[in-house]
């Protein structure tokens, strides 16, 4: 008997948890080659991003080298539609540099055609991790 085909629901859930256990192999595994990955104006790590090796490169990339701590952690999963499964969650962080951390709700908007992931877009309190990185934004 073969096993029946992931929802794409599941395909999502399975990622977070591929990324809760660092295996990464597992995270990029449904990635469509054609993948469109947007990162919010004002992250750490802004752009639209159009391959695995791009999101490797100019995000886990960047945070690695520059965040002493950077996680996303999920609260919830919302199947939306045929093809969109949402996250909401919070990322958690500490800057290398500063050593200051942030708390920022955050949603991940996710996109599905022929059970790979074709479309990312993040939207955060990007305002909380340019504190954590450049200290205060307001002047006191």
């Amino acid at each position: 008997m073969t096993k029946p085909a992931s929802t794409n629901y599941q395909i999502i859930q399975n990622l977070y948890s591929a990324y809760e256990s660092a295996n990464l192999e597992a995270f990029y595994s449904d990635l469509s080659p054609s993948i469109t990955w947007k990162e919010s104006d004002g992250f750490p790590t802004p752009g639209v991003f159009r391959s695995k090796e791009e999101i490797v490169e100019n995000v886990f990339k960047v945070l690695e080298r520059e965040w002493a701590v950077f996680r996303f952690e999920l609260d919830s999963l919302v199947d939306g539609s045929d093809e969109h499964v949402v996250a909401v969650g919070t990322y958690r962080g500490t800057h290398g540099e500063t050593g200051k951390s942030f708390e920022a709700r955050a949603s991940h908007v996710w996109r599905l055609s022929g059970r790979k992931i074709v479309g990312f877009e993040q939207f955060a309190d990007t305002h909380l991790m340019q504190s954590a990185a450049v200290g205060s934004l307001v002047e006191k």
